[in-house]
C-alpha cells in the first residue's frame, strides 16, 4: 500500500481512508477495469446491425484491440493470481461474456450462424481470442508465422476468422 500510495503522490492513511486493505483496493482496480473493458466492448456493437455475424466479429477485434492497447489493464482482468479464480457470473458485466454470448443468441435467432448451444458456442470464440492474445503477450511468433501485414493480433485474428466462420457459418 506504500507503493501505491507513494506511486498516486499520497500518503497510505489516504489509501486506507478509502479502502481497508490491499484486497478490497484490488477489487476496486478489477472491478472498474471490467466496467471499462465493457464499455469497449458495448461501443464496438452499437453501430452493428443486431443478429449479424458482423457483431460477433467486432467483439473479438475489440477485445483483442483492448488487450494491445490497455496490456497491463488487461492482464489485471484475466490474472487469476492476481484477482483470484471468479465465477464468470462474479465479474463485472461477467466479464464480456453476456454480450458475446448475447450477440451469438441473436445471431442464431436471424439464421446468420447455425442454431446451437450458444453458451458452448461463446465459450469456444471467447477462448479463441483470449488464447490469441495470452499467447501474442507471452510468445514472440515473428520466427513461426509470416504473414503480409505482420502478425499481430489483429491481422491473425483476421487471418484465422475464415476457420471460424466456415465452421459456424448458417448452412441452406
Amino acid at each position: 500500500m506504500r507503493a501505491v500510495a507513494k506511486r498516486a503522490g499520497v500518503t497510505p492513511g489516504a489509501i486506507y481512508r478509502h479502502f481497508r486493505d490491499k484486497e478490497a483496493l484490488v477489487d476496486r482496480v478489477v472491478e472498474q477495469s471490467f466496467e471499462h473493458f465493457e464499455r469497449t466492448l458495448l461501443e464496438c456493437i452499437v453501430s452493428l446491425p443486431v443478429g449479424s455475424f458482423a457483431r460477433i466479429a467486432a467483439l473479438g477485434d475489440a477485445y483483442i484491440q483492448f488487450a494491445a492497447e490497455h496490456e497491463e489493464e488487461f492482464k489485471i482482468l484475466f490474472n487469476p493470481m492476481a484477482t483470484g479464480r471468479k465465477r464468470v457470473k462474479d465479474l463485472p458485466g461477467q466479464g464480456g461474456y453476456s454480450t458475446l454470448r448475447r450477440c451469438i443468441v441473436e445471431a442464431m435467432e436471424k439464421g446468420a450462424i447455425t442454431k446451437g448451444d450458444p453458451s458452448l458456442v461463446a465459450f469456444y470464440l471467447w477462448s479463441r481470442v483470449h488464447g490469441i492474445v495470452m499467447l501474442l503477450l507471452s510468445c514472440d511468433f515473428a520466427d513461426e508465422i509470416t504473414v503480409a501485414g505482420g502478425a499481430g493480433p489483429s491481422r491473425l485474428f483476421e487471418l484465422t476468422r475464415g476457420f471460424v466462420v466456415a465452421g459456424l457459418g448458417a448452412r441452406a
